[in-house]
């Protein structure tokens, strides 16, 4: 065993550096690993409370992230159809009763491009139902960037958008929206705090 104290043998930092890639698949992880805890603190009446009008309440947006990583895994990384999207494979969609395929931009049901109706029809799921499918949707996620390989990532992902973007370029847009969305929430979460709902 290795005396350095940055050895993997000693627990330390990883002595192999870290690909492009795994470092995309470990911040879509930490995604779900940092907002996770958040929401599960959150009572029904905060995840659920739209700060505004035709403003997305934290559970809205939670969804909307969700999706996004449930629809990149499956659509656009694997190119499959989205009845293979984990909403529906999972059983959320008969649990729920809700089907998002068709639904705003694209069809994709990820709420970009939804009428406020649309909006007001995304079940209200509780904070840990939430967590859950974020949780799984970000596992999916990653472990399909894992399997890239450089080559690959640089490749045009056929699934969606005829080829117009890498899958690499995929996953990065998706995070940096991602992040603009944790924003959004603990955003939301002073105006609760402000409000003590």
């Amino acid at each position: 065993m290795s005396d350095c104290p940055n050895s993997p043998a000693a627990g330390g930092v990883r002595s192999v550096p870290m690909t492009q890639l795994e470092l995309l698949a470990e911040l879509v992880e930490d995604v779900a690993r940092d907002l996770g805890p958040q929401v599960e603190k959150l009572t029904q009446d905060q995840i659920d409370w739209f700060p505004r009008l035709e403003g997305n309440s934290i559970g809205v947006t939670v969804w909307h992230l969700a999706r996004g990583m449930d629809l990149l895994a499956t659509r656009v990384m694997r190119g499959e159809p989205a009845e293979n999207e984990l909403w529906h494979t999972a059983g959320w969609r008969d649990r729920t009763g809700y089907d998002p395929r068709g639904v705003g931009y694209g069809g994709w049901g990820v709420i970009t491009g939804y009428t406020w109706p649309e909006v007001l029809a995304i079940p209200r799921l509780t904070p840990a139902e939430h967590v859950e499918y974020l949780r799984r949707a970000a596992g999916d996620l990653a472990a399909e960037v894992r399997k890239l390989t450089e080559a690959a990532a640089a490749e045009p992902a056929p699934g969606l958008m005829d080829g117009k973007f890498t899958y690499r370029d995929w996953v990065k847009s998706f995070y940096k929206g991602f992040q603009a969305h944790l924003g959004e929430i603990m955003a939301i979460k002073a105006s609760i705090a402000q409000q003590k709902i």
